[in-house]
């Protein structure tokens, strides 16, 4: 019997033993995909230090800057892709917000819409872009709403790639939809509910490599305590949306929406383009609330000829 548990032991150890390894090995061949996603796109991997510690970025080719702001719970990395169609006449700049990606923690109280848009902007400030386009997504468009108004001076345009928070649609959303009924489907607390949400977000999942994709879900679902903090502290905004501040955003201003978006429904694109002085619409097919993730090179492209029009 004291053989058996002993035995007992050993595979127990051995079981703990190789997940360990396994997840030590999980991360770094995902972060070493990503510094050769990175390397092929041209981009290198910076930080710079703030008042709310490091924050990580990537930054590549030369010219006007572009500053790329994610939504929340996302990364500067899914910008990669789409980045690599501008990258060749313009300088970007894609950050992971103050409090997501790779930078620490941060109280939840640093999740309010004015203290992000400080931090971005204390962030900027550090990296020394004075003059910048802005292309953001979701949550980061109301960042980008923000800074337009607030300092017109430094902002030369805004897209909005993928559907904005702050607009009113139309028609409601799967999402808002679910949110009715007590669910909040973009929190996910377990793997299975990360790997639901994906339903969420594309109509169609894009390829990410296995490691990558495995790497990313374990980290958020590791912060799920926090990240419902994060949700609670953005949902008790009751300032100007981003519908609000459009109709003083004088800036040239883009719009790429997608058909497919579960999130925010498309009908909500008709009322953002009329609430803007100088917009560009594009509602794209086959795509959900990420098309920098599953439409990259398309939403590059329409990226890059908008600027040559505002140039």
């Amino acid at each position: 019997m004291r053989h058996l548990k002993r035995g007992s032991a050993v595979v127990v150890a051995l079981i703990a033993g190789a997940l360990i390894i396994s997840e030590f090995w999980v991360e770094r061949t995902a972060r070493l995909m990503l510094a050769g996603l990175n390397w092929s796109a041209g981009l290198e991997q910076k930080s710079v230090t703030t008042s709310v510690g490091d924050i990580a970025y990537l930054e590549g080719g030369e010219g006007e800057a572009i500053v790329f702001l994610h939504g929340i719970f996302a990364l500067k990395e899914h910008w990669i892709d789409m980045s690599r169609q501008v990258s060749g006449d313009y300088r970007v700049i894609l950050l992971d917000l103050p409090g997501f990606g790779e930078n620490r923690r941060l109280d939840p109280v640093e999740y309010s819409y004015t203290r992000q848009t400080e931090n971005v902007l204390e962030t900027l400030d550090q990296i020394g872009v004075e003059r910048f386009h802005i292309a953001a997504n979701s949550m980061g468009a109301q960042i980008a709403g923000q800074l337009a108004t607030s300092f017109p001076d430094r902002v030369l345009s805004v897209a909005f790639v993928g559907s904005p928070v702050g607009v009113t649609s139309p028609e409601s959303s799967d999402m808002e939809l679910a949110i009715a009924a007590g669910q909040l489907p973009l929190l996910v607390g377990t793997r299975e509910e990360y790997d639901i949400r994906m339903d969420w977000l594309f109509p169609d999942e894009p390829f990410i490599p296995r490691p990558v994709a495995r790497y990313w879900r374990d980290n958020e679902v590791s912060n799920a305590a926090h990240n419902h903090q994060i949700w609670n502290s953005v949902a008790a905004y009751d300032g100007l949306q981003v519908e609000d501040l459009a109709r003083n955003i004088r800036q040239p201003s883009l719009v790429i929406w997608c058909e497919e978006d579960r999130i925010f429904h498309v009908t909500g694109s008709t009322v953002l383009t009329e609430a803007l002085q100088n917009p560009t619409l594009q509602v794209l097919n086959e795509c959900g609330h990420l098309p920098m993730l599953d439409r990259p090179q398309e939403s590059g492209r329409i990226l890059l000829d908008f600027l040559s029009q505002t140039n």
